[in-house]
Order: structure tokens, then C-alpha cells, then sequence
């Protein structure tokens, strides 16, 4: 494929000619012949040949119209007829799969249906129809996954008329696998019971939650449970803080001495470790679990 036919972003179609003088018109026609679709055979021969126009994408203010030659094939050995196959085109269809996706990430994006009537020259029923057309393929795609092998689980508090939902992270890629309204058993139970290569899970990473701990061994049972470890931290620091309080209410309270607790030794000067270390002496309950 030469520089100027990669233009179009279609593998496998040559320009014949462009015409700019109303609007960007692009006649394009099949580099190779295909095999057949149906026995893979290559000694096919050209029965007939009709146009289809199709809207490709918008250069500046203005849409791109594809005038495409599709040659309909003859299989010799099979003895049976197809059409030329097009990568990022559908057939019977009068935008290419670039188009309609242009449409929908500008439709999602926040552009009304009447202002893409205007740019994109199609309707505003159209525009609805390959918006939900495009939304049932992602989530289809979507349903299809399979569970990540390391998978962490955690809720957050979504809105006041849903509550809750629980978030399934991918963390060995670092990505969102799935959110879903609910945390408990009972409102998670449809979803879990669907879901793909739950089997193949090997590690769940997650807080300290006994409701999570109790779905993770029903739904995935292969997996090790890793508690999170700043679920761990944070709950080793709130018991300390307790048992601190119930030592020395007034210590407790001072935000020196508080500063000097949560950090690091070798983040301490000696003169703080002198004052820490004389603090501690005076209440060896304490003195025994910071160290």
C-alpha cells in the first residue's frame, strides 16, 4: 500500500481519483483478489463489479465520501459467488466503521444528536441507532472477559439512591475489570455466578471484610485471600491509638509526640530519638509494641 492510499486508513483499497470541488469524493477499488470465503481457494475470477457509496470521516468541516468498486467473485473449484470482503466495512451499510465509531465517541463525549445531524450529515434517529449499536457490542465484549488471575476486590460508596458498589480490579495490568451496584452476598450473587474463569482466579486481594471473605471462598475457590496492606497498617494503628489513649489520655494527644510515633526510626534526628526514647521509658506497655 502506497503512502497516499494508507490515507484512507482501509488496508487493501487503492485511490483511483479524488474530487474536491463539493465536498471530499474518493473513488478506491480492491488491490488483490481474495481467496474464496468458503473452500479458501485462490483461483477465483471476477464475475461483476457495482459501486457503493460510503461516508468515511469528516476532514475539517467537511465529510469524506468513499466511491467504492466491489467486485463480486466466482469460486471455480467450489462453484459458489461472494463478495470482496472490506476490513472496517460492514456490509449493506453506508458509513464505514470508522464513521459510525466517530459519531459515537462524539455522541458520548457530550455532542447532541441535533449538532451530529449537522456535521456528520445523517439523521438524528441514525446517530441514536449506532449509539446503542456500539453500547450493546462493548458491554457484549464486555460480558465475555474473563476474571484476571490476580484480582482485587474493594467497595465505594457510589450514590445515595444506589448505595454501595463493588469495584473488581485487574492488578496485574492495573486496570478496572468491572463494577457492580451491591456488596453484599445477595446482591452480588447473579453477577458472581456468571462470571468467566472464576476457577482460573489464584490470588483475591482485599481488605479485612468477613462478607468479602466469605464470597471469595463461594465464588472463587482457587484463590488465595492477600489482606490489602493498608487495611492491615491502618487497623494495627487504630488499635495502638487505642491502647495509647487508655495509657496516657494527655500523650495521646499531643501532636509531637503523635508525629514522632508514625514515622520511621532512620526518619528521626537523634535528638528526636532521645525524646521519643525517654517518653517510652516512662510506659513500657508502649515501649514493647513500638518496638
Amino acid at each position: 500500500m502506497s503512502q497516499v492510499d494508507s490515507i484512507l486508513g482501509l488496508p487493501g483499497l487503492a485511490i483511483q481519483r479524488v474530487d474536491r470541488k463539493k465536498g471530499i469524493h474518493v473513488w478506491a477499488r480492491p488491490t488483490a483478489r481474495p481467496s474464496c470465503v468458503h473452500c479458501a481457494n485462490e483461483s477465483v475470477r471476477i464475475k461483476a463489479t457495482h459501486s457503493r457509496t460510503l461516508k468515511h470521516t469528516r476532514q475539517g468541516s467537511q465529510v469524506m465520501i468513499i466511491h467504492l468498486s466491489v467486485p463480486k467473485y466466482h469460486c471455480q473449484k467450489c462453484d459458489r459467488y461472494f463478495r470482496h470482503p472490506f476490513a472496517g466495512i460492514r456490509p449493506r451499510l453506508r458509513a464505514t466503521e470508522t464513521y459510525r465509531l466517530e459519531v459515537f465517541e462524539a455522541h458520548d463525549g457530550g455532542v447532541s444528536q441535533s449538532k451530529l445531524s449537522t456535521t456528520h450529515r445523517i439523521g438524528s434517529a441514525t446517530v441514536e441507532r449506532w449509539y446503542q449499536h456500539l453500547i450493546q457490542r462493548r458491554v457484549s465484549e464486555l460480558s465475555g472477559r474473563s476474571c484476571p488471575r490476580v484480582m482485587g476486590i474493594d467497595e465505594h460508596f457510589f450514590t445515595r439512591k444506589k448505595g454501595y458498589a463493588t469495584t473488581l480490579v485487574d492488578l496485574k495490568n492495573h486496570k478496572v475489570f468491572d463494577v457492580v451496584l451491591g456488596r453484599s452476598e445477595l446482591s452480588l450473587r447473579q453477577y458472581l455466578s456468571r462470571l468467566s474463569g472464576r476457577q482460573h482466579v489464584q490470588v483475591v486481594v482485599m481488605d479485612l471484610s468477613e462478607t468479602y471473605r466469605q464470597i471469595v471462598q463461594k465464588y472463587f475457590p482457587n484463590a488465595k485471600i492477600v489482606a490489602d496492606r493498608f487495611h492491615v497498617i491502618r487497623l494495627v494503628n487504630h488499635h495502638f491509638l487505642k491502647l495509647w489513649q487508655q495509657q496516657d489520655p494527655l500523650g495521646r494527644k499531643n501532636r509531637g509526640l503523635l508525629s514522632l510515633m508514625r514515622r520511621h526510626q532512620w526518619k528521626l534526628t537523634d535528638q528526636q530519638q532521645d525524646n521519643l526514647a525517654k517518653y517510652l521509658e516512662q510506659y513500657p506497655v508502649l515501649e514493647s509494641l513500638y518496638r
